[in-house]
């Protein structure tokens, strides 16, 4: 798995939403709204070949981030940000190639966490969630 092609698959998946901000790994500074990969674990051999050449299952933790300026208009876009389907849609925008243009076999958006939680980055305090993706290669 080339877990870079993943990422910028992932970033330029959610870059179709308009006014997000996408990148392959999170910066250290951010101007939110702000999507990025944050995380990552792997499972090798899931199809018990050996050798290095059997399926590799990875979990990318992905997070959205918005201003945390006025809580109220916050909340308000990231509830569409993390709605199962719209224009602003995360898991819709993700889930439209799930290849990710060859970079994985399948992918699924499996589950949202840490919705409306205070993350800093940068030194500032913004409203975020964690999306976690499974994905396949």
């Amino acid at each position: 798995m080339d877990t870079r092609a993943v990422q910028q698959g992932l970033s330029d998946a959610a870059d179709v939403i308009t006014g997000l901000q996408c990148f392959p790994a999170l910066p250290d500074a951010i101007d939110p709204p702000t999507f990025g990969c944050t995380e990552l674990e792997f499972s090798y051999d899931m199809t018990f070949r050996g050798g290095g050449d059997g399926l590799v299952e990875a979990l990318y933790t992905v997070g959205l981030f918005v201003s945390r300026g006025d809580t109220d208009e916050g909340r308000n876009l990231l509830v569409e940000y993390l709605a199962p389907s719209g224009t602003k849609s995360i898991k819709a925008a993700l889930e439209t190639d799930r290849t990710l243009g060859g970079a994985a076999k399948v992918l699924q958006v499996e589950r949202v966490r840490g919705a409306y939680r205070l993350y800093q980055i940068g030194g500032t305090d913004n409203l975020g969630a964690l999306i976690d993706v499974r994905v396949w290669a």
